[in-house]
């Protein structure tokens, strides 16, 4: 008799205009029970993202007359 909701997709979807992809939700040992008697847990979640090459810097010759 246990609902259990979760809702990472307005994260999600602000993260992922930048790159960020989901990888990993562990659970913690944190519990709480509000007024109405609903229990919450806290989350860790793990996010990652490509590397982006780095951009390689023009080397000015430098020209003595």
């Amino acid at each position: 008799g246990v609902d259990v909701q979760t809702d990472y997709v307005p994260l999600l979807n602000s993260l992922a205009m930048y790159g960020w992809q989901l990888t990993c939700v562990l659970p913690t040992p944190i519990v709480k029970t509000n007024r109405e008697g609903n229990l919450s847990t806290k989350q860790i979640v793990f996010l990652q993202r490509p590397s982006l090459p780095q951009k390689a810097k023009k080397k000015e010759s430098k020209v003595n007359y």
